[in-house]
C-alpha cells in the first residue's frame, strides 16, 4: 500500500506534464502551418495535413539534423523542438497532424 501511495503521484504528475499533441501544435505549429495543416510553411514546405505520423516524425529529424534542405532558421526551429519535448510528445503532436 506505501508503495502505491509514493508511485500513483508521481506517475500521475509526470502525465500531466506531458503536452498533448493539439496543445504542442497549437503553441509550436499553428503559427507556420496554419489552423488546420494546410498552409506551406515559408510559402515552401508540403502540407502537412493528414501526412503519415511516420513521415511527419522522419522529417522533423531530418530537418534537425541537416539530411534535409531547409533555411537555417527551419533547422534551428526543428533542432529546438526536438530537444525540448520527449518521444512521446514528438509522437503524440505527429498523430495530431495525421488527424487533422
Amino acid at each position: 500500500m506505501i508503495v502505491v501511495k509514493i508511485l500513483l503521484p508521481l506517475l500521475c504528475g509526470s502525465f500531466l506534464l506531458a503536452s498533448s499533441g493539439s496543445s504542442l501544435y497549437t503553441k509550436k505549429c499553428k503559427s507556420c502551418h496554419g489552423v488546420t495543416g494546410e498552409t506551406k510553411s515559408m510559402g515552401k514546405s508540403k502540407v502537412i495535413k493528414g501526412m503519415p505520423v511516420a513521415t511527419i516524425e522522419k522529417a522533423m529529424q531530418d530537418y534537425a539534423t541537416g539530411k534535409r534542405k531547409s533555411m537555417s532558421i527551419i533547422k534551428k526551429m526543428k533542432k529546438d523542438f526536438m530537444r525540448q519535448h520527449s518521444k512521446e510528445e514528438l509522437h503524440a503532436v505527429s498523430k495530431y497532424i495525421n488527424s487533422l
